[in-house]
């Protein structure tokens, strides 16, 4: 069984966007990052352009350049920047396919199914902010409490 997961795309991107909310105004270099978390700058330099033209980073060049976030951890949700760089989150391919219909009739019962999920995983993803992930008690793993969201 193959599990549902995002691409390393979403992930970095998510990895990225919590550094530079730790350094809380400053301006971190992807070298640092990239060399941090083993990742490939020049990857992480693609990934960045995305969230740069959506107003969520800003840069600077030069010594003490990179990047900060542009605007307050408290705005950004997890779910902003996974659709910033991956484009919608759905977890088959029908459910964003409108593009060709007759894949999928309208009365597909499978198809709501799978939309109900995409809406899941995207109310969880928005519920999340990277003041939330920046935050010394925000859980790394499932708490038997349930939701975490916020109402």
């Amino acid at each position: 069984m193959m599990p549902f997961r995002l691409s390393t795309r979403g992930h970095y991107a998510v990895l990225v966007m919590y550094e530079l909310a730790k350094a809380g105004g400053s301006y971190s270099s992807l070298q640092d990052i990239s060399a941090y978390w083993s990742l490939s700058q020049g990857y992480l330099e693609q990934i960045v352009r995305p969230l740069r033209e959506a107003g969520l980073v800003e840069g600077k060049r030069g010594f003490g350049g990179g990047y900060t976030l542009a605007k307050d951890a408290s705005e950004i949700t997890v779910g902003e920047i996974v659709r910033t760089v991956e484009g919608p989150v759905v977890p088959v391919q029908c459910v964003a396919d409108d593009l060709h219909p007759e894949r999928c009739p309208d009365d597909c019962r499978a198809k709501a199914v799978w939309q109900k999920v995409g809406q899941a995983i995207d109310h969880v993803l928005d519920s999340i902010t990277l003041a939330d992930l920046i935050r010394e008690d925000f859980p790394s793993t499932p708490t038997s409490k349930g939701d975490r969201s916020r109402d």
